[in-house]
């Protein structure tokens, strides 16, 4: 097997074994109805990627309350806010709230206090994140915290979807036309893979995998490019790197760096440079399993043990 194949095998085990047996969520997700969906992103709660995703789940029927940071929150990973916070009805028929705080904490704040008595999502849909989350980007990712936030910091958990979206073009704003019909055929396609994936989270009509979020790329082609949707591990690697620039008044200003890292086989990143909508199970857990057990693990163990 190669390693992204067993990276894969791996992590599905850690994620179905991420269950919690004293909570009860909802088994809604075990059916075919509507769903009560909590959408939230990282991009700010009226980015051209959550506008698109809301249109495009409250078209296939499902109910949706829109909650997201009130301004772009990108790279905050799981943050969570301590302070006082802000929250602004938009608008009510979908409801839609600016919150003044990072993606994590929109979530629980939302499912725990700005939902009607008596109702809570039974989905955290986090997306149209404006870019992939990839590799080992997912560390920083606020798209992917947020939909994680919901498995840990809610009791019972409820599932998530993190959706990603790679740029068509670099030198056109998200808004502009191909952008727009790209985020259009990213949600419709989007509502389908919810109605395919669904009862995947159940058993025996129950939903039994409550700490598990699906994340979702799909690769920097138009709409009718893609060769299909495959499940694929996390890479280790990412394309992102920093440095840093010293400014006039003492400061220092972060500066991203592109490169290219070779891709392992079945991986996320793999898919997508395939041109494949990629869709990568994850739990809470950070393990490097190629640590953990083993040789490695036996010789941690001998340098700890006089400590």
């Amino acid at each position: 097997m190669r390693a992204a194949t067993i990276l894969a095998a791996s992590l599905l085990t850690t994620v179905l074994t991420a269950t919690t047996a004293d909570a009860t969520p909802s088994d809604a997700l075990c059916g075919s109805g509507p769903l009560e969906i909590l959408l939230t992103n990282d991009d700010g709660f009226d980015s051209t990627g959550i506008r698109a995703l809301s249109t495009g789940l409250v078209a296939a029927g499902h109910r949706v309350t829109l909650a997201a940071p009130a301004r772009n929150a990108s790279g905050s990973s799981m943050g969570f806010s301590w302070s006082e916070i802000a929250v602004r009805q938009v608008s009510a028929d979908p409801p839609v709230y600016a919150v003044d705080a990072t993606p994590a904490t929109v979530v629980v704040l939302a499912a725990t206090s700005l939902y009607p008595a008596g109702r809570r999502p039974d989905l955290v849909v986090s997306g149209i994140n404006h870019g992939p989350n990839d590799g080992a980007l997912l560390m920083l990712s606020g798209t992917v915290g947020a939909a994680i936030a919901g498995t840990l910091l809610l009791d019972p958990p409820v599932p998530g979807i993190a959706v990603n979206a790679g740029r068509l073009n670099a030198a056109e704003p998200w808004d502009s036309p191909a952008h727009l019909a790209q985020f259009d055929a990213v949600a419709a396609h989007l509502a389908r893979l919810i109605g395919a994936s669904r009862g995947w989270f159940c058993e025996r009509g129950r939903v039994v995998w409550t700490r598990t979020v699906l994340n979702v790329n799909y690769p920097a082609l138009a709409p009718g490019q893609w060769r299909g949707t495959v499940l694929a591990g996390q890479d280790s690697a990412s394309d992102l790197q920093f440095d840093f620039e010293a400014t006039a008044d003492g400061k220092y200003k972060p500066k991203p760096l592109r490169s290219d890292p070779p891709a392992m086989r079945g991986s996320d990143r793999d898919g997508l440079a395939r041109g494949y909508v990629t869709v990568t199970p994850l739990g809470a857990a950070i393990v490097d399993d190629t640590a953990a057990t083993g040789t490695p693990a036996r010789a941690l163990t001998r340098r700890l043990r006089d400590l």
